[in-house]
């Protein structure tokens, strides 16, 4: 009777020993789908998609300095005078964090001695040596008045007696233009130079205001003044932006300004004047009427203004009540928007009106002085020109619907820098915001901007050190383009109202009821395994 309850016993505790093994294994398998494979794939498809990206480069980009090189060429007609130029200009470069100048000194020839002008030996230099984009070469001229007299071309006449320190001064402030450059690359907010890079493409709306249609019939053919004066200029200075042509006439928008009347003694007996204070005004008045709001290209304004006869003459009057300029026709510029040409009417017009004044007068525009001003304009408001007076530099007046060759080049060399700084500057925000914003997605094509935007940068340091100065204009416009395609894609905000703190916030109470149970099946599985060792010990000790 004993042997067979002890029997029965040992057959209960085996299928108990048998079902505790089937839980135990059963807790193991759930604990194993839930932990190990259900929160790593829910980590993984909750997971913010990031390119990687070079941070650490972008971030050590200012650690390597810029460097710029180009040739300065020295012709004499002593070697000795052009080779003592030549070691004193290399003494004073010595030193210089940024320029990488090679100073070559250019032999003298036979036919130089012949020349009558400076210009003759100007154009025999050229032919005989090549002369590359960015480069400069120092002619001696030793009749010159000036001490430096630069050309329109990569050129400048110097006298026998000029100085290597003159020369070097004329380098910095016209041809290399280091003052400005240092500006753009300082990281002191207080000297930086605050110009925007230039943009990829730009819209020249030239509008001719006329306020009075029903008093001034003014007669101009804009679109033939454009194209004969603005597009030759803006095809020579297209290898950076691109520049498309508007005109465009607006009636009945008058200045909305307080006109001041003054006497004078001409034969009107009186003229009007606008103060300079009220010029701001006066672009926020008629700015919205211009249509340049429905691009999305940058807009520059050049703005004819014809004045009535009943207002006529306008004159912009200085800050101490004095006339800005003496002229017929007055102009300011505002940055980054336009210019405003005032045109006046001659006093011939205004009479007649005068006289009959129920009858529609004549106004015939005055293309070429117009025109000229707009130019001028265009060339301030693009930064191109440089205005720069030094006692005893002159520089040869412009002749052709161009900019200075040296002039542009600068313009050029400039606006390679200033991408390039732009690029470095976003490039490194944008690595700051990623990195301290980790659930901001970052995804392939947004990858591909920064990666081409650094490497191009690279590649526009590289070529200006190298003396391609075309190339590296080129190549820093293209890094700035991408690197500005990158800050302000619109992927980068997808995510950016959704931190991991949202993430476990929505996820944590989906899970916490499937956890409860998983940690009770791990409490159980902690007594089943501690009950099979109770078990093996009293078995050992029978």
């Amino acid at each position: 009777m004993n042997s067979s309850k002890n029997d029965e016993k040992q057959e209960l505790s085996k299928e108990d020993a048998k079902e505790d093994k089937y839980r135990l294994y059963a807790t193991i398998a759930f604990m194993t789908v839930v932990i190990i494979i259900g929160v790593p794939m829910w980590w993984k498809t909750t997971e913010v998609y990031r390119v990687s990206l070079p941070s650490t480069d972008i971030m050590n980009m200012n650690n390597e300095p810029l460097k710029i090189k180009l040739q300065i060429g020295i012709f004499t007609f002593k070697s000795e005078r052009s080779s003592l130029l030549v070691e004193e200009l290399k003494e004073g470069y010595a030193n210089e964090e940024i320029w990488v100048l090679e100073f070559k000194q250019i032999p003298y020839f036979e036919k130089a001695s012949t020349v009558k002008t400076p210009a003759v030996l100007e154009s025999l230099l050229l032919k005989e040596h090549q002369i590359n984009e960015g480069d400069f070469v120092l002619i001696e001229w030793p009749k010159l008045q000036e001490e430096i007299l630069i050309t329109n071309e990569r050129t400048a006449l110097i006298r026998s007696d000029t100085s290597s320190n003159r020369i070097k001064q004329v380098l910095n402030s016209y041809i290399l233009q280091t003052h400005r450059i240092k500006q753009i690359l300082t990281k002191d907010q207080r000297d930086a130079l605050r110009t925007e890079a230039p943009q990829a493409e730009y819209d020249v709306i030239v509008s001719v205001l006329n306020p009075r249609p029903d008093i001034m019939d003014a007669k101009w053919h804009v679109q033939m003044a454009v194209e004969t004066y603005l597009k030759p200029y803006l095809d020579q200075v297209s290898h950076i932006s691109n520049y498309t042509l508007k005109t465009q006439w607006k009636y009945q928008l008058a200045f909305e300004a307080d006109l001041r009347q003054i006497r004078d003694n001409s034969p009107l007996s009186r003229h009007y004047a606008l103060s300079e204070s009220s010029l701001p005004h006066i672009i926020t008045a008629i700015e919205k009427n211009l249509g340049a709001g429905i691009t999305d290209k940058t807009s520059i304004n050049l703005v004819v203004y014809i004045t009535p006869c009943d207002i006529a003459p306008v004159y912009i009057y200085n800050k101490q009540n004095q006339k800005a300029n003496l002229d017929h026709i007055n102009a300011f510029i505002s940055p980054k928007w336009g210019g405003i040409i005032i045109a006046n009417p001659s006093l011939e017009t205004c009479k007649e009106y005068n006289e009959m004044p129920h009858e529609k007068v004549s106004f015939f525009v005055q293309t070429n002085d117009i025109m000229q001003i707009m130019l001028y304009q265009l060339q301030k408001l693009l930064d191109i020109s440089v205005e720069v007076t030094t006692e005893g530099v002159k520089t040869v007046g412009v002749e052709q619907l161009a900019p200075r060759l040296w002039e542009y080049e600068a313009y050029l060399r400039r606006s390679a820098i200033t991408h390039i700084t732009t690029t470095t500057n976003t490039l490194q925000s944008l690595i700051k915001l990623l990195d301290n914003i980790s659930y901001i997605v970052i995804n392939d094509d947004v990858g591909k901007a920064i990666n081409s935007a650094y490497e191009l940068a690279l590649k526009a340091k590289e070529a200006l050190s190298n003396n391609e100065l075309l190339k590296a204009s080129e190549l820093a416009q293209k890094s700035f383009l991408a690197s500005e395609q990158a800050f302000f894609d619109a992927s980068l905000l997808a995510q950016l109202y959704f931190p991991d703190e949202q993430k476990y916030a929505i996820y944590i109470p989906l899970f916490l009821p499937i956890m409860v149970p998983v940690i009770t099946s791990f409490s159980m599985m902690v007594k089943l395994l501690k009950k099979n060792r109770d078990v093996k010990q009293k078995l050992k000790t029978t």
